[in-house]
């Protein structure tokens, strides 16, 4: 393939101060740009500093393909579920839940795990690179990830998956049985059918690499400013003339919009639809124990299949992490859904977890309908980016996301194709009057 390097260099704005505008700004800055990063809170505050820290190539598969509904029933059913969708009066959501189903198909289930996949493994080649001597400081460790079943059925239905990871995707996951498993990762009671190991799969601790991120956008002169909210976005001739935020008028030569769950309230003044919806999830943080109790905490990354509960160890600390719950814009944290996730947790392993946890976490997952991240540019604006969308693969496909957007705005040779990625997928929105002047401010 012919390399195409640009002399375009401009002044890009970028809105969203998480890990995939980090990345964005980290590459725009790496290839010459003036970069302003615009962050409502402080960097890293949202949805990427509490995750668990995945960096898996192996997520290829979306959440929608054939029986993901069937699926998912029986945990909006249960009140301790998984998958929760509170009664409440919600249009978007609405939208969303009734467009879910269309993408619930095999060829679709194809086009989103190749698209998924390319932004996968070269997020995870950008990942080694920078993290090549950076990995003590992120605590980046390279264990694999454990997928853990309770029962015989799921283990062995699990097998088609991997037969299919394996031979269309070059991902080759390894059967542990019963006995196997709990010898890998001895912290596991006897009873668990068994495991399937993706000894490509990394971790990390995401709180960590922000403030790496942070500080490596300084040393590259980006112009940071934090608890700065955006209040309007002021259109001019087809593009984005300036920025109205808490900190002063911002003109805008470039901008991209990173602001993940969010990004749809930004929509009618790009004049796209973007059926991006928040993802609530959940985790919480042991640590300060003695050195007996660590002992006993897992050594390798796990998701329990059966209640999609995950853990991670970060050295002396381990997180826990669950659920998806489509609230609406909602950041309360409920005590029953932690109690939940930890009693689900602790029903998996041999020892207790000790404690509480010296931190809590609530965040938005980017969760776009067809589970298909949006890298593109506004179709009616000529000056406006989006990146969002990247759902529960926002850590592992941050780098890829933020080089994308980067090579697109310079008009560099792209690090992969874009066209899966395109906003013109979702189509035009169509208004009866322009938003010139709309507040766009996004809740606090």
């Amino acid at each position: 393939m012919e390399i195409r390097m640009s002399a375009f260099r401009p002044h890009v704005t970028i809105i969203g101060g998480g890990v995939i505008g980090c990345w964005s700004a980290y590459y725009l800055a790496q290839k010459g740009c003036r970069v302003t990063l615009v962050e409502r809170n402080s960097i890293g505050s949202g949805a990427s500093s509490g995750n668990c820290g995945y960096l898996c190539p192996s997520h290829v598969m979306p959440l929608c393909g054939p029986g993901a509904i069937r699926h998912a029933l029986p945990h909006l059913l249960r009140r301790d579920g998984a998958l929760s969708v509170p009664a409440r009066f919600d249009p978007t959501l609405w939208r969303w839940l009734m467009a879910f189903p269309r993408y619930c198909t095999a060829d679709h289930q194809t086009k989103a795990a190749v698209a998924r996949d390319r932004l996968l493994k070269s997020s995870a080649g950008l990942y080694a690179e920078y993290l090549a001597d950076r990995g003590a400081e992120c605590r980046w460790d390279s264990k694999g990830l454990l997928l853990v079943h309770r029962g015989q059925k799921t283990l062995d239905g699990f097998q088609a998956t991997a037969d299919r990871l394996a031979s269309e995707f070059d991902i080759h996951p390894v059967r542990l049985e019963g006995a196997a498993l709990v010898n890998h990762e001895p912290t596991l009671i006897d009873s668990l059918a068994g495991g399937w190991l993706f000894p490509a799969d990394t971790h990390l601790d995401p709180a960590r690499l922000m403030q790496r991120l942070h500080q490596d956008l300084r040393d590259l002169n980006v112009e940071i400013m934090q608890n700065t909210e955006v209040l309007r976005m002021d259109m001019t001739k087809g593009k984005v003339g300036s920025l109205k935020t808490s900190s002063g008028d911002l003109k805008v030569e470039q901008l991209v919009l990173a602001t993940g769950a969010e990004t749809p309230r930004f929509a009618s003044d790009l004049k796209c639809r973007i059926p991006v919806v928040p993802g609530k999830g959940y985790s919480m943080t042991f640590g300060n124990a003695d050195e007996n109790t660590t002992a006993s905490w897992p050594q390798v990354p796990m998701i329990f299949e059966d209640t999609h509960v995950a853990i991670t160890p970060f050295g002396e600390e381990l997180r826990v992490g669950s659920t998806m719950q489509l609230t609406g814009y909602d950041r309360t944290i409920d005590p029953r859904r932690l109690q939940m996730i930890r009693n689900d947790a602790q029903s998996y392993l041999r020892h207790p977890i000790v404690g509480d946890p010296h931190g809590t976490w609530v965040g938005w997952r980017p969760m776009s309908v067809d589970d298909i991240p949006c890298i593109d540019r506004a179709p009616a604006v000529e000056n406006a980016w989006v990146a969002t969308g990247n759902g529960m693969v926002g850590m592992s496909t941050g780098t890829a996301s933020g080089h994308l957007i980067a090579d697109l705005i310079c008009g560099d040779t792209p690090v992969i194709d874009p066209r899966p990625y395109s906003l013109s997928r979702f189509g035009r929105l169509r208004q009866s009057k322009p938003s010139v002047g709309k507040p766009t401010a996004l809740p606090a």
